[in-house]
């Protein structure tokens, strides 16, 4: 008897072709999704910033309206951007010995102070929960969206995130809490820098008057 030799079928020899093709295609994708990480991985998924570097731009809301303020820091000027819990012990308590550090910094043309809460609910419960601390020449109050809360990972906010930006542009100092120590701390520091920029004028911290 005679056996003829097995032939393969169609589909046979078309899956054999197929598997280096996918193989390739799938090393293709790899690549180039290691090259878009390498690229743009960064941008997309940005970690929180760190001593040393630059504030990142962020978008704050105002409490009043739904206006945004594109927050930056500026070469030559003295920032100062704190992230809180509008809802949190600490979050209420830090907002007067901030203030103090405002009306004593802030006539400075060169220094900037910003408080954004972090709660997720909308502007008017935001609004009832700093309503006491709102008004004319007090100090700013603005919230922080989700993508702001994403940028300096601060999602909780409680204690409250301080990053003090120095004249160059850099993150000099970051910080958690609410105590005088380190709110005293942070303006002395600023106060320094603005009497190196602003010689002539008044000192801005020959004495500190945070309240306990």
């Amino acid at each position: 008897m005679t056996t003829d030799a097995a032939t393969p079928n169609g589909d046979e020899t078309d899956a054999g072709r197929d598997r280096p093709s996918f193989t390739l295609g799938l090393i293709t994708v790899a690549l180039v999704a290691a090259t878009v990480w390498l690229r743009f991985g960064p941008g997309l998924w940005p970690s929180p910033p760190k001593v040393g570097s630059h504030l990142p731009p962020t978008r704050l809301g105002r409490l009043e309206n739904a206006e945004q303020l594109l927050f930056l820091g500026i070469e030559g000027r003295v920032t100062w951007l704190v992230f809180l819990s509008a809802e949190s012990a600490e979050g209420l308590a830090v907002l007067p010995r901030l203030e103090a550090a405002w009306k004593r910094l802030g006539p400075s043309r060169r220094f900037a102070m910003v408080a954004a809460a972090v709660d997720p609910g909308g502007p008017d419960r935001l609004r009832a929960a700093l309503a006491s601390f709102e008004g004319p020449g007090r100090l700013p109050l603005y919230r922080a969206d989700r993508d702001a809360r994403r940028t300096f990972g601060v999602d909780g906010a409680d204690p409250p995130w301080h990053f003090l930006v120095d004249p160059e542009g850099r993150i000099a100092a970051i910080a958690r809490g609410s105590g005088k120590e380190m709110i005293d701390r942070l303006a002395r520091q600023a106060g320094r820098w603005l009497d190196a920029m602003e010689p002539l004028d008044r000192a801005y911290f020959a004495s500190s008057d945070v309240p306990n």
